[in-house]
């Protein structure tokens, strides 16, 4: 975080990503209730196809096939005019045209509502920070696929154009909410689920590869940048990058990364922050209460101390979300998830003294 002011969220509340709405304003209701100071625009999978994480961002990219209707999305690099979609790509490139990547509202209805909303009603809340989000390079590059099934991170052309393509979408987005919101620290998440394939049989890539694809995003990013993992993965890689922000679940993994203990001591040390995603996005949330995930969080807060970390930095240095995007759940346990953030956030903040 060299060059950059050195973060303390307290434990404030954030959202990931996805909400089961269909209308965009219900959304927004939900979240600027339950996430005054650092709320963060949605994806609404549910209102359309484009509103997928991975179609969400193929706006602009040589070959790609947007099926709405079929629910899929490929690149087509045979097609008659993939050279030409190709040649205009990088000359966008070299001439820095960070507008040319630019998110439709067709894309993203949520981008082009929540935050003017925000702006809007600024005055009568609490805002520390607005948060956006990206699909990562890794997830991305190995769900989209070309015509033969083959990933494209796995194509040399396709990769390139990938992280050069992702660089421009991130640094379109954080510009558009800096202009919204001049003075305000915007914080970029980088969606990386397929994380968790990493160092398996479902994926080849080398260390290497990944961590230079990470830091191509992470530097692309004038503000925080953070990553999102919501299953178990080799921590140290993420650890030892250069991101601000590291959301994990802490309701089924913490125990995983907490074995990363020289790894996570340099992150925090460094002025890293860890999100902590012990709200679960899956049926338990039936049998939590605010009071039930304050005692787990305290549980795991114990076992760092007992390992060697001082408390009161983690504290300092945590965010409270969600374990996932809720997009795909029902809507009501939707509603529960970010009510139960927001208030586990606030029990955090009055039992450790951090308001």
């Amino acid at each position: 975080m060299e060059n950059k002011p050195r973060l303390q969220p307290l434990c404030m509340a954030t959202g990931i990503g996805s909400l089961p709405h269909q209308q965009v304003s219900a959304a927004s209701d939900l979240i600027v209730a339950t996430l005054p100071e650092a709320p963060f625009w949605p994806q609404l999978p549910n209102l359309n196809y484009r509103e997928n994480m991975y179609a969400q961002y193929a706006e602009q990219f040589p070959g790609m096939v947007v099926d709405a209707q079929g629910k899929r999305i490929f690149v087509d690099a045979g097609r008659d005019d993939f050279s030409s979609q190709l040649e205009v790509f990088y000359d966008l490139i070299l001439h820095d045209r960070v507008s040319s990547f630019a998110i439709s509202k067709e894309y993203a209805a949520g981008l082009w509502e929540v935050p003017f909303r925000l702006q809007a009603e600024q005055e009568t809340l609490q805002l520390a920070m607005i948060k956006g989000q990206v699909t990562g390079p890794i997830s991305f590059g190995l769900t989209v696929a070309t015509t033969d099934k083959k990933p494209i991170i796995y194509d040399d052309t396709l990769a390139d154009v990938l992280v050069k393509h992702l660089v421009m979408k991130t640094r379109w987005q954080e510009q558009f909410l800096q202009q919204l919101f001049p003075g305000l620290p915007v914080m970029m998440f980088f969606d990386e689920p397929y994380m968790v394939s990493f160092g398996t049989a479902f994926c080849s890539l080398g260390r290497e590869t990944v961590v230079e694809m990470l830091e191509t995003v992470f530097a692309a990013v004038d503000g925080l940048s953070g990553v999102h993992c919501c299953g178990n993965t080799d921590w140290s890689l993420l650890l030892q990058t250069s991101v601000d922000v590291l959301n994990f679940d802490a309701y089924e993994f913490a125990d995983h990364l907490f074995l990363y203990r020289e790894d996570l001591h340099r992150f925090l040390d460094r002025g890293g922050c860890l999100a902590w995603g012990i709200v679960p996005t899956s049926e338990a949330i039936l049998k939590e209460s605010a009071a039930s995930l304050l005692q787990r969080f305290a549980t795991q807060l114990e076992e760092l101390e007992k390992a060697g970390f001082s408390r009161r930095k983690i504290l300092e240095q945590s965010f409270i979300t969600p374990s996932c995007g809720c997009g795909s759940l029902p809507l009501p346990w939707a509603e529960t998830i970010f009510r139960m953030t927001g208030e586990l956030s606030r029990h955090v903040r009055r039992t450790y003294g951090l308001q």
